[in-house]
């Protein structure tokens, strides 16, 4: 592909989960679908570090994680995205205390677009590396990811209504409360729901209503955007 789109004088882009409003991926040359490249190569359970294909889905990494009782550390809102699109989007998650993912990517392999493929660390082709684990697609295909991990852990999540404004004058003190802080803004009003989530030792178990939160709340929302 990358020797046809030379020779054609076309660009190349690559497309991940397509979870990501932006249209950086639209193109009128190539685009190359990396969802085939989906495997797990190799787990280091003894380095807690995990390398996959860039087109693995983070929700199909997770179960894989937690046979050998990891977890990445810090994740976006979703899962349905790509180990290599999550980094290159420059996804985020909550918590002052984590960086986003692409913090947590020790190595990755670039296949560049004169056909070389790059191994990037921060102790091989380290300029590189830096810039290509927050890519944007940019700086040729990413073929491989290498994340750091830790042992798989519990969140115990407290939600609670406040003020938009009561939130942005007190920020700095929400944000040393929770792990992960939250808080979610209902436009044209003054109210939020802020969350906190926190390490717990508690086993799993839920408050939610299978009844009011899914059965009415999901397909209620669905049947109202539907009309």
């Amino acid at each position: 592909v990358l020797a046809l789109a030379r020779q054609q004088n076309k660009r190349v882009k690559v497309v991940g989960g397509g979870h990501s409003p932006s249209d950086i991926a639209c193109t009128d040359g190539f685009m190359i679908h990396m969802d085939k490249m989906n495997r797990v190569l190799q787990v280091d359970t003894e380095k807690k570090q995990v390398t996959v294909e860039a087109g693995i889905l983070l929700a199909d990494l997770h179960p894989q994680l937690d046979k050998r009782g990891l977890a990445l550390s810090n994740l976006g809102a979703v899962s349905d995205v790509t180990a290599g699109g999550v980094i290159g989007t420059g996804t985020h998650n909550t918590g002052i205390r984590h960086g986003i993912l692409a913090t947590q990517v020790v190595a990755l392999t670039l296949l560049t677009a004169d056909g070389t493929i790059l191994e990037c660390s921060e102790s091989s082709n380290a300029e590189v590396f830096k810039a290509v684990r927050v890519h944007l697609g940019c700086l040729g295909v990413i073929l491989t990811v290498t994340l750091q991990c830790v042992p798989q852990f519990h969140l115990q999540e407290t939600s609670f209504p406040s003020t938009l404004r009561e939130v942005l004058d007190n920020l700095d003190s929400h944000l040393k409360k929770s792990e992960y802080f939250r808080f979610l803004w209902f436009p044209h009003t003054e109210n939020v729901s802020v969350i906190y989530q926190d390490h717990t030792n508690k086993p799993p178990s839920s408050s939610a209503s299978w009844f009011w939160d899914y059965a009415i709340g999901f397909h209620l929302l669905e049947f109202l955007l539907w009309i």
